[in-house]
């Protein structure tokens, strides 16, 4: 039997793992936003396997791929390029349900343009792993490594995958098609009033778009108030939130 604080196949202690998986599904029970879900498991990837940075991906009721959470800039960079070009293996995990591996990223490959910028990142190995519902991939957990990953790790990385689509779906594999729409739809509009409230931060404090978001988490765990809720109170210059008061500190 594995002690506590073995490593497993993914090179993470068992503890570390079975840690993630509880607290995930603890934020998920307590009805914790699906973008703070997302946000927090793509830090997880990069705690737990040997990549650089993760981000997940969702195709809304349009079709239409969305940028829903991502550990860094980087991260948010390349999927939004993928999104934005059309090209890259978020698009074709979702067009084949299956996992997608570029260990080379070859400019002569398939994606030479999304694996020129991934290089210019310093990435040597991307990966797309889908997130399943009814069969169907509605979005994917996108990882960025400067190393090949084993199948065992890979293995790790499809199960964070799976605890995504699970926080997506709030715990319950069978619901219904359409209400996994409006799951969707529902952090896609979040994810929007998070950019908006970056973008209203930024400028008025004059720093970056990642300095903004940063500041708009830190508000958000002093509160005690979800991410989406201090983005909103900033895009609606809700004087009377909480959140006003710490933002003027």
């Amino acid at each position: 039997m594995m002690k506590a604080d073995e490593m497993t196949p993914g090179g993470s202690s068992a503890t570390e793992l079975a840690r993630t998986f509880m607290e995930i599904t603890s934020a998920i029970a307590n009805g914790e936003e699906t973008i703070d879900v997302f946000s927090r498991l793509t830090l997880k990837c990069v705690e737990l396997l040997p990549v650089s940075a993760a981000g997940i991906l969702l195709r809304d009721a349009d079709g239409v791929l969305r940028v829903i959470g991502a550990s860094n800039p980087s991260a948010h960079l390349l999927d939004l390029f993928q999104v934005q070009n059309e090209e890259g293996p978020c698009l074709e995990c979702l067009a084949t349900g299956e996992p997608i591996a570029d260990t080379d990223l070859d400019s002569a490959g398939r994606w030479p343009r999304f694996a020129a910028l991934a290089r210019a990142h310093d990435f040597s190995a991307v990966y797309a792993l889908p997130l399943h519902s009814h069969q169907v991939a509605v979005g994917a957990l996108n990882l960025f490594a400067h190393t090949t990953l084993s199948d065992d790790r890979l293995l790790v990385a499809q199960s964070l995958a799976d605890t995504a689509t699970l926080s997506l779906l709030h715990v319950d594999a069978r619901m219904d098609g359409s209400l996994v729409v409006q799951r969707i739809r529902m952090a896609v509009e979040a994810r929007n009033t998070l950019d908006q409230a970056r973008g209203m931060l930024a400028q008025r404090f004059t720093i970056d778009g990642d300095a903004a978001l940063v500041r708009l988490q830190e508000v958000a765990r002093e509160t005690g108030l979800s991410l989406r809720e201090v983005a909103t109170a900033v895009v609606l210059r809700d004087t009377e939130s909480p959140t006003f008061i710490y933002l003027a500190e």
